[in-house]
This record gives structure tokens, C-alpha cells and sequence, in this order.
């Protein structure tokens, strides 16, 4: 897994350093500090993949001597507390091979440093980790002072802008994602911490990635630990990494597990979903064919009722005379006629009854 490391210290007189010395170490060369009168030699290590010197274009020969380089840059310094040198350190991603490394280094330190006038030695170490694996970096040590015709000049300090190294940090970090890009990694690497890399992700409302970021933090392994690690000797510097780093695994474990887990509920849900969408269009198919034929029943009595209200309509007008014809006027004075007799043949029959009173109360 690429991880992201890039620190920038100053190599100075005043903790006792040699800018000659350092870059012996860094070389794995042979160099004597002539200031000093102290020879230096590291050439038995045996884990330097790639060392060299770039320089801006008016930088004059001599110093692409490293010894005599320098062995300048000493003699410049008067100060028993000067700064010598800024070194900048950097992890490479084990994804990328020894080329592949070789070129991203080389492409970030002219960009970011020669361009700008300093002088870079450039040392590729191969390296390991506490945990024992490797983990191959880069030491670039950089000259401070401006190159004048053939010597240096005053100090630069632009150079010393806190913006300077933000930018530089910001920098590795996206010459390290576009390698790994063009070497088909999906790794990436991210300058930020990861309380701010956390807050980004909250802001863009990116949960799962929010999640990703709340693993613990690597503590950093002094050198001298990782020397031991890689004898055998456990420290317990070592082991507070590995303990950081299983609780790390295990916490990306459980988080896929939970991930798989709510994969698989919300397929679930999905599926019991559809069903359930089928379910309801089959009711509603089925509710609307029997509305339809009640519907049908409700008009087809409808009709039946009308038809045969009609009939008897029909049936009733053929036997009664249309209202206003002659044949009614003739009934309508027959009516009449029998009712007035009728009348009077009851006017007759009670006279006779009041006579047969009186008659008999005469007696």
C-alpha cells in the first residue's frame, strides 16, 4: 500500500552535523570533510539503488563533484550554528519498480528545486520498514545559497516560506498519484493529515470515504529501531506500530464485512421490493376487471330496466286515446252523461224514503 511521507529538515552546525558527512551517508561514498580533516566512508551499504547530482543549467562543473561540492558549502558557512543544507525525505510507493521510482524522483526534484536555482543530491535508498517489509525512499539533500558565476552567493530565503513547503508537500504528493496512475495503481497518496483529509470528505458529503479515514495514525520509527527490527531485536517503538497496524487491518475488515453485510439487505429490500411491486399491479389488475364487470352488469340492467319501461309505455298509449282527439271528447261526454244519471236515480230513492217516513209517523 502506498503511504505518504515527505519531511523537510535543515542539517545544520548547530546539532553538531557535517554536510559532508551527511552526504556521504546518503551516497553510500567515500568523502573527506576538509574542514574537519574527518574521513567519511559509508561504502558497504548496500541498500543505495541510485544516486546523482542535478543542478540548474549555469551550475558550473566542479560541482557535480559531490566531495567538492560540498566541501563549498561548508567552507561558505562561518557561523558555528549555520544551516548548511535542506534535506528533503520522501517514501517512494512500492507499486512502481526501480525505474519507475528513479524517473518520479527525478521529475519532481527538477520541477520543484533545480528549477528554482538550488543545487540537488539525490540519493535512492531501498530501505525497509519496522514491519519488515521494504519501503524504498529518497534523500535529495539541497544547497541554500544562490549560485553566483562560479561560487555561491548570499542565502536564499525565499527558500524558507512556509508556503514553500506546503507547496512542496502538495507537490510530491501528486508526482507520486500520477506515476501510480500510469502504472495502472489504484493507490493514492495524500499530503493532508488525516483529521483533515476526514473534514474534506465530510464536507463533500463522502461518508464512506469519512469512514476509510478514521483509521489510527503511524507513529513514526526512529532509524535506530528500524536497524534493530531488521536484526531481529523486537523494540517497542516497533511493536506500537504493529499493534497500530492490527487494529488498522481489523477495523478494515469489519468495515467491509459491514459493507457486504448491508450489500446484501439492501438487495434484499430491492428484491422483496419488485415482488411486492407485482403483488400490488396484480391486485390492481384484478380490482379494476372486477370493477369493469360490475360496471357492465350495472349498464346492461340499466338497459333492461329502460327497455322495458318503454314497453309498457308503449303498450299503454296503443290502448288510450291520445289526449285532445275526438274520440276522447266523445268518452269524456259519455263519462258525464252516466254520471248524471246516476246522480239522479239516488235523488229519486231518497225522496221515496223521506215519503215512507212521513207516512208512517202519520199513523
Amino acid at each position: 500500500m502506498a503511504i505518504y511521507h515527505c519531511s523537510v529538515k535543515v542539517i545544520s552546525r548547530a546539532t553538531g552535523r557535517s554536510a559532508v558527512a551527511a552526504a556521504a551517508y546518503r551516497s553510500g561514498e567515500r568523502l573527506t570533510d576538509e574542514r574537519l580533516g574527518k574521513c567519511h566512508d559509508y561504502t558497504r551499504k548496500s541498500d543505495i539503488e541510485h544516486r546523482e547530482i542535478m543542478a540548474p543549467d549555469r551550475t558550473p562543473d566542479w560541482m557535480l563533484d559531490r566531495a567538492r561540492l560540498w566541501n563549498a558549502v561548508e567552507a561558505a558557512e562561518r557561523r558555528k550554528d549555520a544551516q548548511l543544507a535542506r534535506e528533503v525525505e520522501i517514501s517512494l510507493p512500492r507499486e512502481l519498480d526501480a525505474e519507475g521510482r528513479r524517473a518520479l524522483v527525478e521529475t519532481y526534484v527538477r520541477e520543484q528545486f533545480v528549477s528554482q536555482g538550488m543545487i540537488a543530491d539525490v540519493s535512492l535508498h531501498r530501505g525497509h520498514s519496522a514491519d519488515g517489509q521494504e519501503q524504498p525512499h529518497a534523500h535529495v539533500m539541497l544547497t541554500m545559497r544562490d549560485l553566483t558565476g562560479e561560487g555561491f552567493g548570499k542565502k536564499n530565503r525565499d527558500w524558507n516560506a512556509a508556503k514553500r513547503l506546503e507547496g512542496w508537500r502538495s507537490a510530491w504528493a501528486d508526482h507520486a498519484n500520477q506515476a501510480l496512475e500510469r502504472a495502472g495503481c489504484g493507490e493514492r497518496i495524500d499530503h493532508r493529515s488525516l483529521k483533515d483529509q476526514r473534514e474534506a470528505a465530510r464536507d463533500r458529503g463522502d461518508a464512506e470515504g469519512q469512514e476509510d479515514l478514521g483509521r489510527e495514525p503511524l507513529g513514526k520509527v526512529p532509524l535506530s529501531a528500524v536497524a534493530m527490527e531488521r536484526k531481529g531485536r523486537p523494540t517497542e517503538r516497533g511493536d506500537e506500530q504493529r499493534g497500530v497496524q492490527a487494529r488498522n487491518r481489523e477495523r478494515r475488515e469489519l468495515t467491509q464485512q459491514l459493507r457486504d453485510l448491508s450489500a446484501r439487505i439492501a438487495e434484499t429490500m430491492r428484491g422483496i421490493g419488485d415482488k411486492a411491486k407485482d403483488m400490488a399491479q396484480g391486485l390492481r389488475d384484478r380490482l379494476g376487471a372486477a370493477w369493469g364487470r360490475q360496471e357492465q352488469d350495472a349498464d346492461r340492467g340499466a338497459a333492461e330496466r329502460i327497455a322495458e319501461a318503454t314497453a309498457q309505455r308503449g303498450e299503454r298509449d296503443h290502448h288510450t286515446p291520445e289526449p285532445g282527439s275526438a274520440a276522447d271528447r266523445i268518452a269524456s261526454r259519455i263519462s258525464d252523461k252516466g254520471g248524471s244519471d246516476h246522480d239522479q236515480a239516488e235523488r229519486d230513492r231518497e225522496r221515496t224514503k223521506d215519503k215512507d217516513r212521513d207516512r208512517g209517523r202519520e199513523r
